[in-house]
């Protein structure tokens, strides 16, 4: 089998699609510096001015309200008054750059609206208003810092804030990269019929070559990426691997740098399995490339088209294939469903894996049989 690997790594290196894909990624790591240095994604001062400007927006709508008559003023009003107050401390403390000052304000901030998720006449102002998601990971977020006695990351110019944001976009677009990569991992053996039917193989033996070989490539790929990431952002930034990464699963909490970087990896893992052996079903039943990839995108996408079934269908591997909202819990804030979490997204792509392999093996393995019985009933008519 090592030679018919060799032969199809020969083969395949030549391929427009290898080049493109390593193409695209470092100019992905290369653009993600560039990115972080040109963008205020996680700074916390135009983040901060963008709340109160929303807020603002908010208490507009009751205008001419006093808030100290308790039969005029709704507990919704005097809940945004609340947070204005506390909007109020946050901006304090980085005006004078007072982390805990910030901090509080920022807990005191999540603890009031969590209160008003649930008050009447919410969906009024619920469009000025961070998400109960998002309100959820911010209160994990700063009281975890403010429980370890963690620096307050200001601007993003910093490890942890480019780490959320490798993870964030390589999460989104990590299953269709594979997918396009390996859409015609079949496919390609009718252009090179000559090199791969010159070794006395069977097809399943030479179907666990083809697999081999794309793993072995699909693994180089995700640790050479993590590897000159890490490398490059430890170098530009100091190396902090122990920072809080607030996550959801099942309930929100954090989890240190290293941890977060750990999971993605293996999560990374499992994603590209299910697109090789799913790249696999598809070549051998449609015998046409942009059919394979259509699939793929639709698979992926499906979660987007059809939210709700994610409540019932929670089960299903299509609601696990973007990591970056299965961990921060934006997957199961669209399907309603808090079973989407990420344990389940591991146990569910794991038996997806099992259950696609032993198709792939039953089928081929079927079909050698099928295939070896015809040329022996043709070698006994001979």
């Amino acid at each position: 089998m090592l030679p018919l690997m060799k032969t199809i790594f020969l083969v395949e290196r030549k391929n427009l699609k290898f080049r493109s894909i390593l193409s695209v990624l470092v100019l992905f790591i290369i653009g993600s510096f560039v990115y972080l240095e040109n963008s205020q994604f996680r700074e916390l001062e135009p983040a901060t001015a963008s709340e109160v400007v929303a807020l603002n927006s908010a208490l507009a709508q009751f205008r001419n309200v006093d808030a100290t008559d308790p039969e005029v003023a709704s507990p919704l009003y005097r809940n945004l008054i609340s947070q204005s107050s506390e909007l109020a401390n946050r901006t304090l403390g980085l005006v004078m750059e007072d982390d805990d000052t910030y901090i509080q304000g920022a807990i005191e901030l999540t603890k009031v609206r969590d209160e008003a998720y649930t008050m009447e006449g919410f969906q009024d102002v619920a469009e000025f208003i961070p998400t109960h998601r998002q309100n959820q990971l911010d209160q994990a977020l700063f009281t975890s810092i403010q429980s370890q006695n963690a620096p307050l990351l200001v601007d993003n110019s910093n490890f942890p804030t480019y780490i959320i944001l490798l993870l964030l976009v390589l999460g989104y677009g990590w299953y269709l990269l594979v997918g396009i990569l390996t859409s015609d991992i079949l496919l390609d053996e009718e252009d090179h019929k000559s090199v791969v039917n010159g070794y006395p193989f069977t097809m399943a033996s030479k179907l666990s070559a083809k697999i081999l070989s794309y793993l072995i490539f699909v693994f180089a790929l995700l640790i050479f990426t993590f590897a000159i990431t890490i490398t490059a952002a430890s170098i530009i930034y100091d190396i902090n691997l122990t920072y809080p990464v607030a996550i959801f699963n099942g309930y929100y909490f954090t989890i240190d740098v290293w941890q977060y970087i750990g999971l993605a990896f293996l999560y990374f893992i499992c994603l590209s399995l299910v697109a090789i052996s799913f790249s696999i079903i598809l070549n051998y039943y449609f015998k046409n490339l942009y059919i394979v990839i259509f699939v793929h995108f639709f698979f992926f996408f499906l979660m987007q088209l059809l939210p709700a079934a994610g409540k019932w269908l929670w089960f299903l591997p299509f609601n696990y294939l973007n990591f970056s909202t299965v961990i921060d819990g934006q997957a199961a804030e669209m399907a309603g469903s808090r079973m989407i979490t990420l344990n389940t997204g591991f146990f569910v792509l794991f038996i997806t894996i099992c259950l696609l392999f032993l198709f792939i093996y039953w089928q081929f393995y079927r079909r050698q049989i099928k295939h070896s019985k015809t040329a022996n009933t043709r070698g006994g008519a001979a």
